[in-house]
């Protein structure tokens, strides 16, 4: 009889425990929306500046909240809008907002990376990191997500160009893939590589500066057919980016130079696209 009550006592506390729990979590409600709207998208939406929306939580200790990376399509209902129910306490919020087709790791409120594939690596990208305190009432912020990546941008203005021209292979050094949220600067210098369907009106690229809000690159631009020979190949150096800048290079790809550039031989415009864009030709 006392064995059965012990059994009894046990499963009693354990239920407790388990109410106990349940009752700790308090409802958690954040909206997440862009804070740069550029001259052609004064929209707040989210899903008009990226496609994908990865958030993850952590405690107090560092310890990730979720097991897994949560994540938000435009396709969703309510895009942008994330709810979750957590215990009282201080947590870090990190979230990403992309268009790549691959999920965002969130390592730490230090360190964000993209896996690398093939076709387009890094997209427009946003993210937040901050504070959240949550209580016995739960939480509701609205926050904005600031843009953290650099945009290159190429215009081809030949009067032809080859037939055979199918793909543009962009290489490029002394940017970053990854980026840290809490900085939005890029964390790991690397050595990145694209590639575009071609021809097309304009050629798309981002990065993030590495270890700072600006850098320099050096870019190699190669012409390919559908073999994957090089047609026509050229390279600029010491290449600006700056966070939230555009920096477009517009000129005869084919036609004329010797396939080395350096930034003096450009000239100079800026309009009020994202932050800014400078322009550049070949």
């Amino acid at each position: 009889m006392k064995k059965i009550l012990l059994l009894m006592a046990v499963a009693l506390f354990a239920a407790c425990e388990r109410l106990v729990v349940e009752e700790d979590l308090n409802n958690v409600h954040i909206r997440f929306t862009p804070t740069t709207a550029d001259a052609t998208r004064l929209s707040t939406n989210p899903a008009d500046f990226f496609s994908h929306l990865n958030v993850q939580m952590f405690d107090d200790t560092g310890e990730k909240v979720f097991a897994n990376v949560k994540t938000q399509t435009s396709d969703d209902a309510d895009f942008g809008f994330f709810a979750c129910e957590l215990s009282p306490g201080s947590y870090t919020v990190v979230a990403v907002g992309h268009s790549s087709p691959r999920t965002a790791t969130i390592k730490s409120p230090e360190l964000v990376q993209f896996t690398a594939q093939d076709g387009e690596k890094l997209t427009d990208t946003f993210s937040y990191c901050g504070l959240l305190t949550v209580g016995e009432n739960g939480a509701t912020r609205e926050v904005r997500m600031n843009r953290v990546c650099a945009m290159l941008r190429f215009r081809f203005t030949d009067t032809s160009q080859p037939e055979s021209f199918t793909r543009l292979k962009i290489d490029y050094t002394g940017g970053s893939a990854n980026f840290n949220p809490s900085t939005f600067e890029g964390c790991t210098k690397s050595t990145q590589s694209e590639t575009r369907q071609a021809p097309t009106d304009e050629y798309r690229c981002f990065t993030f500066p590495y270890m700072s809000n600006e850098g320099r690159l050096t870019v190699t631009l190669s012409a390919l057919n559908d073999n994957g020979t090089v047609i026509r190949q050229r390279t600029l150096i010491d290449v600006p980016v700056k966070r939230n800048h555009i920096s477009t290079y517009d000129g005869k790809f084919f036609e004329d130079g010797d396939g080395m550039f350096t930034l003096e031989s450009f000239g100079l415009s800026v309009n009020g696209q994202w932050d800014g864009e400078t322009e550049y030709g070949f």
